[in-house]
Parts: C-alpha cells; sequence; structure tokens
C-alpha cells in the first residue's frame, strides 16, 4: 500500500475519502484564502493611499519652517525619502493585487471542475 499523509489528512480534515470531495474542499478554501488576500491587500492600499496623503500635505507645510531649524530639515529630508519608498511599496501592493484578482478565474474553474464529479 502507497502512503499518502498528505492526502490522509485531506481526507480526515474534510470529512471525506472521495477524491472529488477532498479536491473541492482544498480548491474551495483556496479561492476563500485568495479573497481573503484579496480584502487584506486592499485594505493595505487604502491605509498606504492615506499615509501618501498625508505625508504629501506634511512635505508642503513643513516648506514654511525656518531654513535654520537643522532637525526639522533632516528630518523632511527622511520623510521625502520615506515617501518615495511607500510609493513603490503601493506599486508593489497593486501589482500583488492585480496577480491575485487575475487568479480569481482560474481558483473558481478548480471548484467548477470538481462541481461536476457529482
Amino acid at each position: 500500500m502507497v502512503s499518502t499523509p498528505i492526502f490522509d489528512q485531506l481526507k480526515a480534515i474534510c470529512g471525506s475519502d472521495e477524491s472529488k470531495d477532498y479536491f473541492k474542499y482544498l480548491f474551495v478554501e483556496d479561492e476563500g484564502e485568495n479573497e481573503g488576500l484579496i480584502r487584506k491587500i486592499v485594505a493595505l492600499c487604502d491605509g498606504l493611499h492615506d499615509k501618501i496623503a498625508q505625508f504629501g500635505a506634511m512635505l508642503e507645510e513643513g516648506q514654511r519652517f525656518s531654513h535654520f531649524d537643522v532637525a526639522h530639515w533632516d528630518g523632511m529630508e527622511c520623510l521625502v525619502e520615506a515617501q518615495a519608498r511607500n510609493g513603490v511599496i503601493l506599486q508593489a501592493f497593486l501589482r500583488l493585487l492585480d496577480v491575485l484578482r487575475e487568479a480569481r478565474e482560474e481558483k473558481h474553474r478548480h471548484v467548477m471542475v470538481m462541481e461536476g464529479h457529482k
């Protein structure tokens, strides 16, 4: 007899020894995790959009300070760097979001393939 501990565990979790059932369970879980990731990444993007807007406003307002305040201008320089990096991070999140959204159809198709095995 062949040892299949991973499939045995999957069978136990889904409560069925039938391949159509345990694969459907696996793909439904996968589809749900993908949707959860999309929601999390959207929330992260929203938060980063807000931070970028706030940092932009701070950069604009910060120009009004005295040029003799060295600590302030060092902070402003760091704020410019942080703003640039936040933009790069946002672009990475947006790319990830595109990939996750592209995966939706494929993940749903996997569930539908198993649905066809009633």
